[in-house]
């Protein structure tokens, strides 16, 4: 029981700091015009495929489907269930984000990524079963 905790712990930091890397390489997917006037936009569909390969590189999945590959700690695709973009397209900040349902409550000050992965941790102890967790992140676009 203490090993199977001490993996989880170990799995779940493994999870977040991915979740970090991956938004953090996301949010550099702007479009080039866009940064000239110092209203940077996202490309979105960029910056999802960043966001995806990213997370999978660092968690031991295919950058495809997510589907883990062989000796990956992962026995459960995760599963993206919700990503958003807030930039100078539609945005005016700053901008208060509210989603309760994943306990996301701050205020975006420049153009940012809310992203929001489910997880089935795997059990390493016979009498605990696999359950799922969910991770969100929200980064913020730096510049370059």
């Amino acid at each position: 029981q203490v090993l199977n905790l001490e993996m989880e712990t170990v799995v779940y930091h493994r999870i977040v700091n991915a979740m970090f890397l991956a938004s953090q390489d996301a949010v550099e997917d702007v479009v080039a015009s866009s940064t000239a006037n110092g209203q940077p936009i996202f490309n979105q569909t960029e910056a999802a495929q960043t966001f995806q390969t990213t997370l999978a590189n660092n968690l031991g999945l295919d950058p495809n489907t997510l589907q883990p590959v062989p000796n990956s700690t992962f026995h459960v695709a995760p599963r993206i269930v919700d990503e958003e973009f807030y930039d100078w397209s539609d945005t005016t900040f700053p901008y208060h984000y509210v989603n309760s349902a994943y306990g996301i409550n701050e205020t975006l000050d420049v153009p940012s990524m809310v992203a929001v992965v489910q997880f089935t941790m795997p059990s390493y102890a016979a009498n605990v079963q696999p359950f799922t967790v969910i991770v969100p992140v929200v980064q913020s676009y730096a510049g370059s």
